[in-house]
């Protein structure tokens, strides 16, 4: 029952975004299912992905519509996300985004001190505007906060968690002589408090950190002049790091703890192709490369695993069968490096050529 009338109230939100700008909409596939169906490929333009990541495409994709419904869990439980661009005005462009996660709360969850609810309903505004005809400019703030309290019967033990993701998209596209390029950097504070009190004794629980900074660059280069195949550089760099630390008292007497350190990094860079070989049908492909690295650390025990990624191959093809389908192909195939490293056990594990192959269907 929970499934179906969240179903509704997402349908009903939905419809009242497309009726808003239905007058005046374009009208371009995109979205996580074609995004996905296409091996979530770098050298390919998705609308929808592309203003999710970078919120200067609002200056593009003007009077735009877009929406995703998907069912998670084991249950008939729906969850969706939904946004819409429009233009005020000839430079000014304004919009949003509901119900779409983009943080790394969920690695909160790798420690037993950590959060016992995670925030809700993600909105992701957006502003952008055009400087010149060359230069175009965007700004995407993001919220995303929960809270749940608890209360035995008898009033003697209270509980309340809260938590919460704030932050702000930067991002720009400049037009150079032979195509274009981009770049975005996404900013959050991730934080969350667990509250505990009874009779004579508290418990608080939160986090040092939840510092979340990621920057990404693309580049879309046509190398001779009125040619239709475009070369597609992409690079990014992505940290976060946090420490959960506690405090409990009790009886007059006040003791301090803390969880382990954890950081994440990662590097990535690669240059692939877009070729549209006729107006139905188009072929991106290139290859990727990425060095991943996590640590936790309590001082005197450290966990520390390294991936190296490469060489990764991705190839997508899409084409129109008749005017109301599309089939679309994704490719993935990655050799992946693996290191874990484990100061207190003295184990070190070294997993070299693991390839791993994707393939991905969608119409």
């Amino acid at each position: 029952i929970g499934g179906k009338i969240m179903l509704k109230h997402f349908l009903a939100v939905m419809l009242l975004f497309v009726l808003g700008v239905s007058t005046y909409s374009q009208s371009i596939p995109s979205g996580t299912g074609r995004h996905t169906a296409l091996g979530n490929s770098p050298f390919i333009l998705d609308a929808s992905t592309d203003i999710f990541n970078n919120p200067a495409w609002n200056n593009y994709y003007r009077n735009y519509a877009f929406a995703d419904l998907n069912q998670f869990g084991e249950g008939n439980d729906f969850n969706g996300n939904a946004g819409v661009t429009f233009g005020v005005g000839k430079k000014w462009n304004l919009g949003m985004i509901i119900n779409r996660r983009q943080d790394s709360w969920s690695e909160f969850g790798r420690d037993t001190l950590g959060p016992q609810n995670s925030p809700i309903v993600p909105f992701m505004g957006l502003i952008g505007t055009s400087f010149s005809k060359n230069f175009h400019f965007g700004l995407a703030p993001y919220v995303s906060m929960g809270k749940s309290e608890f209360t035995d019967t008898s009033g003697n033990f209270v509980s309340t968690n809260s938590s919460s993701s704030l932050g702000a998209n930067l991002g720009f596209i400049y037009m150079i002589k032979k195509g274009w390029v981009e770049g975005a950097v996404k900013f959050r504070m991730n934080g969350f408090k667990n509250e505990a009190t009874s009779t004579g004794a508290s418990t608080t629980i939160d986090n040092d950190g939840g510092m979340e900074i990621a920057a990404n660059f693309r580049g879309w280069i046509y190398p001779t002049k009125g040619s239709k195949v475009a070369l597609v550089p992409v690079l990014g760099f992505y940290t976060y790091s946090f420490q959960p630390k506690g405090n409990v008292t009790s009886g007059g007497t006040s003791v301090s703890f803390t969880g382990l350190n954890y950081s994440w990094m990662r590097i990535n860079a690669g240059v692939g192709l877009n070729w549209p070989i006729m107006d139905d049908i188009q072929i991106a492909g290139g290859v990727t490369a990425s060095y991943n690295t996590f640590k936790s650390d309590s001082g005197s025990v450290e966990n520390k695993g390294t991936d190296f990624i490469a060489p990764a191959f991705n190839m997508a093809l899409e084409t129109r069968i008749t005017d109301w389908i599309t089939a679309r192909l994704g490719f993935n195939k990655s050799i992946n490096t693996s290191k874990f490293e484990n100061t207190a056990q003295s184990v070190t594990n070294l997993v070299s050529n693991d390839a791993a192959s994707t393939i991905n269907l969608g119409a």
